[in-house]
């Protein structure tokens, strides 16, 4: 009887310890909420074979290059009619991360630090040069973004450097030359104060999912997928200010582009749901 009376007891004790977990949980996201800085001003629900959606950038008259980190394919989606245009296939199966498009040529990364470059990308004599570089997929690479001067992009790993955990590279990759330079250019601090908000190992503090130039204030965005955060820097990559995602509204953020007048558009993977793209506007 008494075996009986300690079971009850501790599944009481369970559920309970379940509801203040949940109720905390709910709580501190609540919390985030009334903090909010920025606003969704329209969403974009994705078609399914969008769901792994891992990158976009912008191509003019309310267009977005999009790809997914499964298949080698760039697709082109309207956002006035909310349809995918057309589909460029570039290469085959990988884990695609991340694209840019200078004029001409899409420039899309894959996890291990390879870039391929689809030269003449919309049109029927396109060309896909694969550019290896010094990075691996220890590197864990998701991130592809033009540098200030259009000259170059400029790529942030992920996961931690080989042997210092206080800082991530930005590096830099030759348009001219098709090269990726090893030595970085600039260094994200980890122990920057702007993310001591953030407990755990040092490496973990900013793990970037995108990296974007804003074409206005030519300040840099760079979106932490797994935090939640997007985190504002300089044309330095000097950390300036951090504005936290509600869940709710960005469930897995993979992808960051802008308009010419600085429209911010954030790309989420499905995780459940349907993928979305959301034009947002930061307070």
């Amino acid at each position: 009887m008494n075996r009986i009376v300690t079971g009850i007891v501790l599944g009481v004790l369970c559920v309970a310890g379940l509801i203040m977990l949940s109720f905390n949980s709910l709580s501190n996201e609540n919390k985030k909420d009334k903090k909010k800085t920025y606003s969704i001003v329209t969403e974009w629900r994705l078609p399914e074979v969008l769901d792994e959606v891992s990158g976009i950038d912008w191509l003019g008259d309310n267009r977005l290059a999009c790809i997914q980190d499964e298949d080698g394919v760039i697709f082109i989606f309207n956002l006035k009619t909310s349809k995918i245009e057309k589909e460029i296939t570039f290469a085959g199966h990988g884990d695609y991360e991340d694209i840019r498009v200078i004029d001409e040529d899409a420039y899309v990364l894959r996890s291990d630090g390879t870039i391929f470059k689809v030269s003449n990308f919309r049109k029927i004599n396109k060309t896909t040069t694969k550019i290896e570089t010094f990075l691996t997929e220890d590197h864990n690479m998701e991130s592809l973004a033009r540098a200030k001067n259009d000259k170059a992009l400029l790529l942030v790993p992920k996961n931690r450097e080989p042997e210092d955990d206080s800082y991530k590279g930005i590096y830099r990759f030759s348009l001219a030359e098709d090269k990726l330079e090893e030595t970085p250019i600039q260094k994200l601090q980890m122990k920057d104060p702007l993310l001591a908000d953030l407990k755990g190992k040092l490496r973990k503090k900013l793990q970037p999912s995108a990296v974007g130039l804003n074409p206005v204030s030519k300040e840099y965005y760079i979106l932490d997928g797994r935090s939640k955060r997007l985190i504002i820097a300089n044309e330095d990559f000097k950390l300036k200010k951090l504005h936290f995602l509600a869940k709710k509204d960005f469930k897995q953020a993979e992808g960051i582009t802008f308009s010419e007048d600085g429209t911010v558009y954030i790309s989420n993977e499905g995780k459940g749901g349907k993928a979305n793209i959301l034009e947002i506007a930061l307070k």
